[in-house]
């Protein structure tokens, strides 16, 4: 794809922003990693569209029609229990002076019910799995019918000593006891060398290739890439806190307050199993190549020295890998 123009359908989140308001390293750490050793099929970055699709789904149809489990109510019993054992998960590389705790004053964050605002909210998802021997959850964003955008220490603990997750398991637009459009399991997941053998959190993003094309359902979102400068620009993030009601979508709208070369920081409110989350801009929010609903970071990381969270920006390497993961079977 190019840095300018990313064709994605229009949406209404950019109401919402509105209202609520190089590097280190080198191209290797750059280089895909999977799960299970497949290699990245090349793909054409530079036009490959990155457009978002609203999905099928209507009322009267079945929400679930494409995922791998059907869709599930879970009793109060149950969510007691899924909430005891799955943790929200904090990158284990993050550096001291990032902390967990990343509400900056007054939360200022909204729930969000993922089915009845429709899209994008349910191309954003919950995602569980075991990691070391302990049980976590994260957040996830669809970038196709059957791939899943998030942050590489989702997927990887990081670094050479570390381990790929297992058990994961998506359920888009998980809203507690509600999961409407099913679950699915993956098939691989996928990082960079710069995170799974360095725990660079400058290389912090990763992808989970589905069992099932939910996204044909639920929609996905658009990229957009550019090596302008973001600071000042209309976002959204969007995910699933940890310090919320278990498995409940919130969101936090404001605006970019720094863009770096592999980093985008905000002082909107953030909480460990966001993890993954999209930083979102939305059509007619701002300058740049976005038409629609565009993911251009990935939440990583609570707040810095100067109380900013994290995420890792798209660039355009990035993108080519997530176009890849995205053409691999």
């Amino acid at each position: 794809m190019t840095a300018s123009a990313s064709p994605v359908l229009s949406v209404g989140l950019a109401g919402l922003i509105s209202a609520t308001l190089a590097a280190a390293g080198t191209a290797d750490h750059h280089l895909s990693t999977s799960s299970d050793g497949t290699p990245a099929l090349p793909g054409n970055a530079d036009t490959a569209p990155a457009t978002g699709f609203r999905g099928q789904w209507s009322p009267g149809m079945a929400a679930d029609a494409q995922a791998e489990f059907a869709a599930q109510k879970f009793t109060p019993v149950e969510m007691a229990e899924f909430a005891a054992l799955f943790r929200p998960m904090i990158a284990p590389y993050a550096r001291v002076d990032l902390g967990p705790a990343s509400v900056l004053g007054a939360d200022r964050r909204f729930r969000v019910y993922p089915q009845e605002s429709g899209y994008p909210y349910r191309a954003i998802g919950l995602l569980t799995f075991t990691q070391g021997g302990s049980s976590y959850t994260c957040t996830g964003w669809l970038i196709s019918a059957d791939t899943v955008a998030t942050a590489g220490h989702c997927v990887h603990s990081g670094g050479t000593g570390g381990v790929w997750s297992t058990g994961m398991r998506f359920y888009p637009g998980r809203n507690a006891g509600s999961a409407p459009f099913g679950s699915c399991t993956a098939k691989r997941l996928n990082s960079v060398t710069g995170w799974t053998r360095n725990a660079d959190e400058n290389y912090d993003y990763g992808a989970v290739k589905l069992n099932c094309t939910v996204g044909n359902t639920t929609g996905w979102l658009g990229r957009w890439w550019t090596t302008g400068n973001q600071a000042n620009l209309p976002i959204a993030i969007v995910g699933y806190p940890g310090d919320k009601p278990s498995a409940t979508q919130w969101g936090s709208a404001g605006r970019v307050a720094a863009s770096e070369s592999r980093k985008t920081r905000y002082l909107l409110d953030t909480a460990g199993g966001q993890s993954g989350a999209p930083v979102i801009q939305a059509d007619g929010t701002g300058p740049g190549g976005c038409e629609g609903d565009c993911g251009i970071a990935i939440h990583a990381y609570g707040a810095d020295g100067l109380g900013r969270n994290s995420a890792t920006r798209l660039t355009e390497t990035v993108n080519a890998n997530l176009v890849n993961w995205i053409n691999t079977p």
